[in-house]
């Protein structure tokens, strides 16, 4: 999935457990059924526990107004919205993509090998130990933290040993 969304451009990343601004409105929401079942005639099998939550499902998205948007139900609001796509992507590039999980070393390294030599990416020493993501699609590079975030992206040149990081 994650090479999927690197062809479309598009950064993969996970939510920290607990994390309010991220997993908040998921719990809020499970709060909310929980309280909705507990309402209800007790199911006796798994097809009747999922026709109440479908029903809850329906009402929460197409009939209860929400009070942010304007009275609107959800439904509605999302429908309104414009949608966003992913950017056209030529797909017929014979270029694979490579996932390496690896760790930045103490001179704040990460190593590749490239064509059977290698090379080693500059990241800085504030990074040393820590993991990374690299997503390699010929020479075209992308570091990334453990949580999806993009840390260096790069053409490779293969004429240099090392690769520094450069100043912008």
């Amino acid at each position: 999935m994650e090479s999927e969304l690197f062809h479309l451009g598009i950064t993969y990343k996970h939510s920290r457990p607990y994390h309010p601004q991220t997993c908040g409105k998921v719990e809020r929401f499970h709060q909310t059924l929980k309280r909705f079942l507990n309402k209800q005639k007790r199911a006796r099998s798994i097809a009747e526990l999922q026709a109440q939550v479908d029903r809850f499902v329906t009402y929460y998205n197409e009939v209860r107004p929400h009070r942010a948007k304007g009275r609107m139900t959800p439904r509605a609001a999302f429908d309104s919205r414009a949608r966003a796509a992913p950017r056209k992507v030529d797909h017929t590039s014979t270029t694979e993509l490579r996932v390496r999980h690896d760790k930045i070393d103490q001179h704040g390294t990460v190593t590749i090998r490239y064509k059977s030599k290698l090379h080693h990416i500059g990241m800085g020493r504030a990074l040393n130990g820590r993991r990374v993501i690299l997503l390699v699609a010929g020479r075209r590079i992308r570091v990334l933290d453990e949580h999806g975030g993009l840390l260096r992206e790069l053409v490779l040149d293969p004429d240099r040993n090392y690769q520094p990081r450069g100043r912008p």
